[in-house]
């Protein structure tokens, strides 16, 4: 199997982690509150519904400003 670069190492990671949370957080939260008796998939669905696109929103506006903060402060420059 051929393997990626390293420099890939970030994005592949965040690639598998960001689906995960992105769906086991609000499934956790609809299984805290389900109403007995309601389906659960459907709760689950609405509730993907209501926060992936603030998740992902946040995720535009906050990665970038993180990502600058860290190479301009906390790393030492390229020489």
């Amino acid at each position: 199997m051929k393997k990626f670069p390293r420099k890939l190492q970030y994005p592949l990671m965040m690639s598998m982690v960001m689906p995960t949370m992105l769906m086991g957080m609000p499934a956790i939260l609809t299984y805290q509150t389900l109403a007995e008796g309601a389906s659960f998939l459907s709760a689950w669905m609405e509730m993907l519904g209501r926060i992936v696109p603030f998740a992902l929103l946040l995720f535009l506006v906050v990665a970038p400003i993180v990502r600058l903060f860290v190479i301009r402060v906390l790393l030492e420059p390229e020489e």
